[in-house]
């Protein structure tokens, strides 16, 4: 699973400065609470963004922008604003990394990743958008476009269940398969939520250190 990442970008007439402090220096989850006027399963946060200018120069190149007209746009940079959500992505059995036939440097196998959005992934995106927008010129943004293809935060692969046949680790986090093998990152998700995963991951962590130390203790190892 990747969660979703897209974005709605506006200039204003007021300088808005927006690398002055973190990229994400306010965020909403309104829609992850709330199922009043949604067509699809799952939520979303959004949060305001503030790329340097590189990143947003890439942003710039994404959108077909280069030579004369990369560097006008440029110019606005200080006059930019923009919103950016972290989507939850449904879960799907489709969705998944296996082994190519098609071998690295070394002779091993190397990983074939599928992926793609499920109608209920594109309702969710296509809200965010539509929402973001509307936010953004409610506070007097124009020029809005949208960056409408990107994800982010892998997770999953490794995933956390009760069947060794349909998951990877049990629910300590301990590999079914490899006796001292022990994941705790965000592989381990069978869903993913609409907000940034980090701490998540973090009390994931901190959960199979403290089962490591049980298990130990006990001499179950």
């Amino acid at each position: 699973m990747a969660q979703s990442n897209q974005a709605v970008y506006g200039t204003f007439d007021e300088e808005i400065r927006w690398y002055k402090g973190p990229p994400s220096l306010a965020i909403t989850e309104h829609w992850n609470y709330t199922d009043k006027g949604k067509d699809f399963f799952g939520g979303y946060a959004y949060m305001s963004q503030g790329p340097l200018p590189n990143a947003w120069a890439a942003s710039q190149n994404g959108r077909g922008l280069w030579g004369d007209a990369l560097a006008a746009e440029m110019h606005k940079y200080n006059h930019q604003a923009g919103l950016k959500i972290v989507g939850e992505m449904l879960p799907q059995e489709r969705n998944r990394v296996t082994l190519a036939d098609e071998k690295d440097q070394y002779g091993l196998p190397v990983a074939r990743v599928t992926y793609s959005w499920c109608d209920n992934d594109k309702r969710l995106i296509d809200h965010s958008l539509g929402f973001m927008e509307r936010a953004l010129a409610a506070a007097g943004g124009s020029e809005i476009w949208r960056e409408t293809d990107d994800t982010c935060h892998l997770n999953g692969t490794a995933r956390m269940g009760d069947d060794p046949a349909t998951s990877v680790v049990n629910a300590d986090c301990r590999s079914w398969d490899i006796r001292n093998l022990w994941i705790c990152d965000g592989s381990v998700f069978p869903t993913v939520g609409g907000v940034n995963p980090s701490l998540t991951i973090q009390a994931i962590a901190c959960r199979t250190a403290d089962r490591i130390k049980a298990l130990a203790a006990r001499g179950e190892l």
